[in-house]
């Protein structure tokens, strides 16, 4: 899950530290926009090979590092069951 951690420190400019933990809201705090977003979606969908349904990609699950990783972990989880969908 480093690779979550490092694209989005490399993509949005910041760094997580006691400061700016990983559970921040990087919406609240100015660090993502919807295109930086849209970004995210994409590098996840192709580094870990599963595809965002509408109500994922609209659902505000993707705030912070920690809901990021949860979500992943979930979705690739549930991947090889859902690939005969």
């Amino acid at each position: 899950m480093d690779k979550i951690r490092a694209f989005i420190e490399e993509q949005f400019l910041i760094e997580y530290d006691e400061t700016f933990p990983e559970d921040t809201n990087l919406f609240k705090e100015g660090v993502m926009d919807s295109f930086g977003y849209v970004q995210l979606c994409r590098f996840l969908e192709q580094e870990y090979g599963f595809r965002f349904t509408e109500a994922e990609m609209t659902g505000n699950v993707l705030v912070s590092l920690t809901q990021i990783r949860d979500f992943v972990a979930r979705k690739t989880t549930a991947a090889p069951r859902a690939a005969g969908a």
